[in-house]
């Protein structure tokens, strides 16, 4: 965690080093600022949170016949065929274990070069860590957000009021159930609906952690005491963003509403049972020095993330209308 004291003694480490004049130096003033982004990515960014980066290094990483750019494998844990009751004549049926495995690509984000002539840096009093955040690091988090909440938003379709419509009937007949359905108006009751959406699936999957934006999160204060028990509704009144947990599961709370719509809850399964997301090269910055004068410095990182089960992941709506059940 980095507090403004912190934040500011980072910053004129990385500044001191800037302005050095020392080749050696000026180089490896990115690593401070390294292990800042690798921070407030890991606390910041939604899909981090979701599902907890892993790192890999050149021995997980494979290559096919189809791309000369590096893959990786993940297996998929294979389905249980069940028992069954048997007269003591029988033996045991026979079954194939087929082991599955999902291809996770791996593809590299970087921001733009950003120059500045060192004379200028200099007259610089706010952190700088805070200008890198907003320059490069922001951008970073945004890319991986928003390619890895479409593939969700593809997964889910549309929030249909018929159960019978079209994207939703297509995956009660694949998976059945519906992954995205009208909660009905916010109250306990919908709340409650919210943790049915992944025991409805074949596997009876667990709800692990629960995504809102902060307009939704705040609308769950106006709730009275006998709306949702206990000491929660005078604990969000009283503390807003502090609540890491609703109903029991853990919830992420963005600010992000391009990407998490009011009234909308992505409902996420345990990462073993949902996807992955994979580090080959964790978020880096990068600096230079030209002629004396131009100091240049730019930020990248190599990832990439999988879905193993559609199923994994669901959504619910507030307030549209009478409550859809999930299969």
């Amino acid at each position: 965690m980095y507090d403004q004291v912190k934040l500011a003694a980072v910053s004129e480490d990385i500044k001191s080093k800037l302005l050095s004049g020392d080749s050696d130096l000026i180089k490896t003033a990115g690593l401070a600022a390294d292990e800042y982004f690798r921070t407030s990515i890991r606390e910041n960014g939604i899909r981090r949170q979701i599902t907890p980066p892993v790192q890999v290094t050149d021995e997980n990483l494979d290559y096919t016949e189809y791309t000369d750019f590096p893959v990786m494998f993940v297996e998929i844990e294979p389905e249980s065929a069940g028992a069954m009751q048997v007269s003591f004549e029988n033996g045991p049926g026979n079954e194939v274990i087929h082991g599955y495995k999902s291809r996770v690509e791996f593809n590299r984000i970087m921001t733009k070069k950003y120059s500045i002539d060192k004379i200028r840096l200099q007259g610089y009093k706010m952190p700088l860590l805070d200008i890198l955040h907003d320059l490069m690091l922001k951008d970073i988090m945004d890319v991986e957000d928003n390619v890895a909440m479409a593939v969700d938003d593809a997964i889910l379709g549309t929030c249909e009021t018929d159960p019978a419509g079209t994207a939703q009937q297509k995956q009660i007949d694949e998976i059945g159930c519906r992954r995205y359905v009208n909660a009905g108006p916010m109250s306990r009751e919908a709340l409650v609906h919210l943790k049915k959406g992944m025991f409805a699936t074949p596997g009876h999957l667990q709800p692990a952690k629960y995504l809102m934006n902060y307009n939704t999160f705040c609308d769950l204060g106006v709730f009275t005491r006998d709306l949702i028990g206990g000491d929660l509704a005078q604990d969000i009144f009283m503390n807003g963003v502090t609540l890491t947990k609703l109903m029991g599961i853990d919830t992420i709370v963005t600010t992000k509403t391009e990407l998490v719509e009011d009234d909308k809850v992505y409902i996420y399964a345990d990462p073993r049972y949902y996807g992955g997301f994979y580090t080959y090269k964790d978020v880096s910055m990068v600096t230079d020095e030209l002629d004396d004068i131009w100091l240049s410095f730019f930020a990248h990182e190599t990832t990439g993330f999988s879905v193993i089960n559609i199923a994994g992941v669901a959504a619910a709506k507030f307030g549209i209308g009478e409550k859809v059940a999930w299969k």
